[in-house]
């Protein structure tokens, strides 16, 4: 696993990993209703900045159609190592470790993905939300934004033992519409622990036209 795109990771594992009776923590309410909110827009945009560097790491962008079927591109860079992909429901290309890759409707390996069987990044997963591991919780409004903090137990998140540590900093407007969330996390590398913290902005919603092919510019 790319340490730089460990965000999308964690996303897709936190998704999975709440399970029993949900209690509640401060800040649910206004989570939750964005998660449902998310998982059923038409299309968005999603932009994660890397918070040291302020250059953005990953992109991705998602359409359903009519027969909501989705088309989503996905490019995600670390320094020189990119990974790209792009699924129309039909054909899905992708390129990584500098290998280019196509396969269509039929052949192994092929996966479309629909409604109601969503993309990890499309669905409600991608708003990291697991209240049972929630350690630590607090809302705070300032100037009309509501700050939602949730610092994590991380051996209640199983998410492999190089990750030390995990939180998640929701932003919401004075009407309670997500405005941006910011996922820190410490990993344990070559010996030494390596803070990462990357902003997640929900862009374009259900205002994407068109989505493009982001692995040709890569063949």
């Amino acid at each position: 696993m790319k340490k730089g795109l460990l965000c999308a990771f964690l996303s897709v594992v936190l998704m999975f990993c709440s399970c029993g009776i949900t209690p509640s923590v401060e800040g649910d309410e206004l989570i939750n209703k964005a998660r449902e909110e998310y998982k059923n827009l038409k299309s968005a945009r999603v932009i994660m900045t890397n918070e040291d560097t302020n250059e953005v790491e990953q992109t991705f962008v998602f359409k359903y159609d009519e027969k909501d079927i989705l088309m989503f591109s996905y490019e995600g860079k670390n320094g020189d190592d990119v990974y790209a992909q792009y699924n129309n429901g039909v054909e899905n290309f992708t390129f990584e470790k500098g290998k280019y890759e196509y396969y269509q409707k039929g052949d192994d390996g092929f996966v479309a993905y629909t409604r109601d069987m969503p993309h990890p990044q499309a669905s409600e997963g991608l708003i990291i939300f697991q209240p049972s591991a929630v350690e630590k919780a607090e809302v705070k409004t300032e100037d009309g934004i509501t700050h939602v903090a949730h610092k994590y137990d991380i051996e209640k998140l199983r998410v492999g033992e190089d990750t030390k540590a995990f939180s998640a900093d929701y932003y919401f407007d004075d009407e309670g519409n997500l405005l941006w969330f910011v996922e820190s996390s410490t990993i344990k590398i070559d010996g030494m622990d390596k803070n990462y913290v990357y902003k997640v902005e929900i862009t374009d919603k259900n205002a994407v036209d068109k989505v493009e092919n982001t692995v040709e510019k890569y063949k």
